[in-house]
């Protein structure tokens, strides 16, 4: 036995933590570690560019138009419309394929691209999944519009 009264006066060492005796979740150093941001630096991608006045004004337009379009469809209306609590019905491939063919065909002279880009918005659908659930001919018609405005000239295509 260790004389207790010994002891008392003496410091002793703290025993080495063991590998098995720590906590993993609340004895973690995960987020303690400090990061220097002092060598982050941001810039501009160099295939942005301004917006053009003219296509600022074909968005405004085109969205006003495709807004009174959908607001004339009861059923494409009712899909912008939360149904409770904020929640939105879905919206299938197939009913974007028809939001698409029936705001185009009411405005066949409106640009594709402001077209597509609004009722993205409108429907609150990421512009990928709205692309990828587009015809194949829909999807033509935008790339195409793309390429004559000036989008995408380092991308070949087959048509």
């Amino acid at each position: 036995m260790i004389d207790e009264e010994r002891l008392e006066g003496e410091e002793t060492e703290p025993e080495p933590e063991l590998e098995l005796n720590r906590d993993k979740i609340f004895g973690n150093d995960y987020g303690s570690s400090d990061f220097d941001l002092s060598t982050t630096k941001f810039s501009i991608e160099d295939s942005h560019r301004e917006k053009r006045l003219d296509e600022i004004i074909d968005e405004t337009v085109a969205k006003d138009l495709v807004s009174s379009l959908i607001l004339l469809h009861p059923r494409f209306h009712r899909m912008t419309l939360p149904v409770e609590d904020g929640e939105y019905l879905k919206v299938n491939k197939s009913e974007i394929n028809e939001i698409y063919s029936y705001v185009v065909s009411n405005l066949p002279n409106k640009p594709k691209i402001e077209i597509f880009s609004t009722l993205t918005d409108l429907y609150d659908i990421s512009p990928e999944k709205f692309y990828e659930s587009l015809s194949n001919t829909f999807k033509t018609e935008l790339i195409i519009e793309l390429r004559n405005r000036g989008y995408l000239k380092r991308r070949n295509f087959l048509f």
